[in-house]
């Protein structure tokens, strides 16, 4: 693991669904400012959602797969700790809201055009994990294939 990443652990907790710290601290200092708890949370949502995209972005970069797979799990857990629905609060959609981070690695994995078994050897998961958060990727995209999935993804933003 990266020394920057070791330090980042033993000083900092993770963020998780029970960590209030930032993300409430956020939204208290955007209801001082005058905004209402739905636009608070709402603005929060889309920071944290922000933050996983970049995490998975960074992750999907690393050589180090355990590194990688840490960091795609501290995102999940970014996202966990937005703010919880309200009836009457509509979020603002993520661009890759119906994909989880572990789906978002086999999407942009699958662009280098290789095969399932390298991808689940390099994410430390089965052939089987790979296969199923691809099945998971196609339907969620409404795709068939690896081509179409990519290219919806691209036209989605959710890949360059």
């Amino acid at each position: 693991m990266p020394a920057s990443l070791r330090t980042a652990r033993r000083g900092r907790a993770p963020v998780g669904p029970g960590d209030g710290g930032r993300a409430a601290g956020l939204r208290g200092r955007l209801r001082e400012l005058g905004q209402d708890a739905g636009t608070a949370d709402a603005a929060v949502t889309a920071c944290l959602v922000w933050l996983a995209d970049l995490l998975v972005e960074i992750a999907d970069g690393l050589d180090d797969p355990r590194s990688a797979e840490a960091l795609v799990d501290q995102a999940s857990a970014v996202l966990a700790s937005a703010p919880a629905r309200d009836g009457g609060v509509r979020r603002p959609a993520a661009p890759a809201a119906s994909l989880t981070a572990r789906e978002l690695t086999v999407l942009r994995r699958l662009q280098e055009e290789v095969p399932l078994r390298r991808i689940a050897d390099d994410l430390f998961v089965s052939h089987n994990t790979v296969k199923s958060h691809t099945r998971a990727v196609y339907r969620k995209l409404g795709a068939h294939s690896r081509t179409e999935a990519l290219h919806r993804a691209r036209q989605r933003g959710l890949i360059r």
